[in-house]
């Protein structure tokens, strides 16, 4: 990404699942029974008319509308927020970070994005990262306020920040839709206390300057598996302490494996043998790391009936113009590199999780946009952004309703 800058890379570790885990999943059958009953994505009635979410993580609006960011409504200026709604698009997704560089990403700054989504009527997802600056498969650094805690402190510290900031959310009329405990955490969180170590994926693309992250020397899988769980579930007492049933507040568990079924089962079989409360799984799919629509299709469906919760694509994206992406990047991505290509990757995605079960798919970044005046990074929307270099909305901005429309047949 030219804007923000973020590196999107994946976690691996090279060895296998210990023997450990080989006793956990020999258990998952009885308990999954007594987990279906969170789950909407079962295929009820009720979940067949559930509303679908397009949704965008506009988590930069803010800084770029201060720089003067253009986006035009037809031939006038308009409200980002609005041009989105307009177009179909009704749920958006905000980062929080602990204590940011000039507060961007703040509690303050997300408290104004999140009350006029709010106020337009939209859905709101709150993507906890737990840092102070980005927490991805290739990272999960500690908040330097917390980086001398001990494990313990650490767990309470975690679940009482989470508990503060969705209070402050609710009081100011910004209660969040979704919460995400962590962002793209197959590895874990708040490394080393909370990081496991993640089975090699056959599905994956890894390339560039992506390395194996080594947890904690020496490894102690069950060790590691237990303090993650535990700063998972005082995350979400976190939540639920300060909401009600009413609130109707979703907890999303979000993983970078949208392909990747043996990894996501991995995962989330040892959160259903510990008893972790959660609604949503979440996927990361970028077709030139994770994986084909089959793979997509396959793994939400396998992860609906396997455990009962509702599946979302919290995290996609696809370019509008050429990046000159490596042979093996490629292989998953038979869309042109164009914006009719960016359109047809972006309705074929949300085919594929409809039919699948799923119940919404995020794009990421997509207000990148004109910027006059401003150079480097600043100076126009990047290669997956859904602006165009004047400020218009590109094609794929209208897919939701051109959808039947388009015909072409998933890769």
């Amino acid at each position: 990404m030219l804007y923000p800058i973020q590196s999107k890379r994946l976690l691996v570790s090279p060895n296998l699942v210990r023997v450990c885990a080989v006793a956990v999943v020999a258990v998952i059958p009885f308990l999954i029974a007594g987990c279906v009953s969170h789950g909407a994505a079962t295929q009820s009635p009720a979940a067949k008319t559930a509303p679908f979410y397009l949704g965008a993580d506009i988590s930069a609006l803010g800084t770029i509308e201060e720089r003067g960011g253009v986006y035009l409504d037809g031939d006038q200026p308009g409200d980002a927020i609005a041009i989105f709604m307009k177009l179909g698009w009704t749920c958006f997704r905000l980062r929080i970070w602990v204590d940011p560089t000039n507060g961007v990403n703040g509690l303050d700054y997300t408290i104004k994005l999140a009350k006029r989504i709010k106020d337009a009527g939209g859905s709101f997802i709150l993507d906890f990262h737990y840092s102070d600056w980005w927490a991805d498969p290739q990272k999960q650094n500690k908040p330097a306020a917390w980086a001398r805690l001990d494990f313990d402190a650490l767990v309470k510290q975690s679940g009482d920040y989470t508990a503060s900031v969705v209070k402050v959310l609710k009081a100011a009329g910004a209660t969040p839709d979704f919460v995400q405990v962590g962002n793209e955490i197959t590895g874990g969180m708040l490394w080393p206390d909370g990081q496991v170590k993640v089975p090699l994926s056959t599905v994956k693309v890894f390339e560039g300057d992506v390395t194996v992250i080594s947890p904690p020397d020496p490894y102690d899988d069950a060790r590691q598996w237990d303090h993650l769980i535990r700063l998972l579930k005082a995350d979400i007492e976190g939540v639920r302490s300060v909401t009600a049933p009413r609130d109707h507040v979703r907890i999303i568990v979000h993983i970078d494996c949208g392909g990747d079924w043996p990894v996501t089962k991995w995962y989330f079989d040892h959160l259903t043998a510990a008893g972790v409360d959660y609604d949503v799984i979440g996927q990361s799919y970028y077709p030139h790391w994770h994986g084909s629509m089959e793979n997509i299709r396959d793994n939400t469906r396998q992860a609906i009936q396997r455990y009962g919760r509702e599946v979302m694509i919290v995290e996609t994206g696809y370019p509008s113009r050429d990046t000159h992406p490596s042979a093996a990047a490629a292989k998953y991505m038979p869309w042109p590199q164009t914006p009719d290509g960016q359109k047809q990757f972006l309705a074929d995605l949300i085919r594929t999780v409809k039919e699948s079960g799923g119940i919404g798919v995020n794009y990421w970044h997509p207000e990148a946009t004109y910027v006059p005046g401003n150079t480097n990074r600043w100076r126009g929307p990047d290669a997956n952004s859904l602006f165009d270099a004047k400020g218009h909305p590109l094609p794929g901005m209208s897919v939701m309703g051109l959808q039947t429309e388009m015909a072409h047949s998933i890769p």
